[in-house]
């Protein structure tokens, strides 16, 4: 194909490990080429040419570690009644997605071991000889049927699966959603409580002759102040958390963006202008005769 340096296979499945216990676990096998061994992880205990060793596996260290029992180099598995012998142990940058241990060996080894339908090629990870010839690799392959995308694209793609064609967007959507309903209803009633305890105190200053924008400008004031410092908490809040979560799970995926960051002020000057409207209307409203007649 013009435009490629060369290309390799990537294989990825699924299969069942028997532990020393005798229990069963689930885990995904990555199948990596075996002349290049690209997409290999990073060691850090063992070397990697051991991977070519009879039954050699690599398994990696991350939150689902604990689940094949904490292997050691040399501890042994049985894989759909194979042999394994794990020849390394890696690190990733995050751990998978659906909660179960992940183990590196060579393409064949990972074809053979597990049963497979026709096709056993997941991937192809190519290598263009210049970004230049992207655009024309993805034209040819598109026209075999298939698609190729580069490494922003294919995260991009996996994180709109999640987001749109699962739950998980919209289990968040709603959480927010109910966050902004509550945090408004508080925030409101809150805000509207103060103005009514603060009744006399407002009717006494139009009597004085304070004018309504004064009194605008006063109540924008305690809104604003407020919410800022609410927002400043909150924002405080979820780093702290994060980086807790980080210290517990070394692979725990989480941070705050600057779009993050737009969304929850935008959310929060929301708030605050819809529970400033309410005081202001109300203290609009006072006459000073009627408070100082009651």
């Amino acid at each position: 194909m013009q435009g490629v340096k060369y290309a390799v296979p990537l294989y990825s499945g699924g299969a069942l490990v028997k532990l020393s216990d005798g229990t069963y676990q689930s885990v995904t096998v990555v199948g990596l080429d075996d002349t290049s061994l690209l997409g290999r992880p990073q060691l850090i205990e063992g070397i990697i040419e051991n991977i070519y060793a009879e039954n050699g596996f690599i398994a990696v260290r991350d939150a689902e570690f604990p689940k094949l029992e904490n292997p050691h180099v040399g501890s042994e598995l049985e894989l759909n009644d194979n042999r394994a012998v794990i020849v390394g142990i890696a690190t990733v940058a995050t751990s998978g997605l659906y909660g179960t241990p992940t183990l590196y060996t060579t393409y064949e080894r990972a074809v053979q071991y597990i049963p497979n339908p026709r096709y056993t090629i997941s991937y192809v990870l190519v290598e263009p000889k210049s970004t230049n010839d992207i655009p024309q690799i993805k034209q040819q392959v598109e026209r075999l049927g298939y698609r190729a995308r580069t490494k922003e694209e294919f995260m991009q793609r996996t994180a709109d699966f999640f987001v749109f064609q699962t739950g998980g967007g919209t289990n968040m959507l709603i959480m927010t959603l109910i966050s902004f309903a509550v945090g408004l209803s508080i925030s409101g009633q809150t805000f509207y409580t103060f103005i009514l305890e603060n009744l006399e105190r407002f009717g006494a200053l139009k009597a004085i002759g304070t004018k309504s924008r004064d009194l605008v400008a006063m109540i924008l004031f305690q809104a604003t102040f407020t919410a800022f410092t609410g927002y400043g908490l909150g924002v405080g809040l979820c780093v702290l958390l994060i980086w807790l979560a980080r210290l517990r799970l070394p692979s725990y995926a989480a941070m705050l963006t600057y779009g993050n960051l737009a969304i929850g002020f935008a959310m929060v000057v929301v708030i605050a202008a819809i529970s400033s409207y309410v005081g202001i209307r109300r203290v609009l409203k006072i006459e000073p005769f009627d408070i100082f007649r009651g």
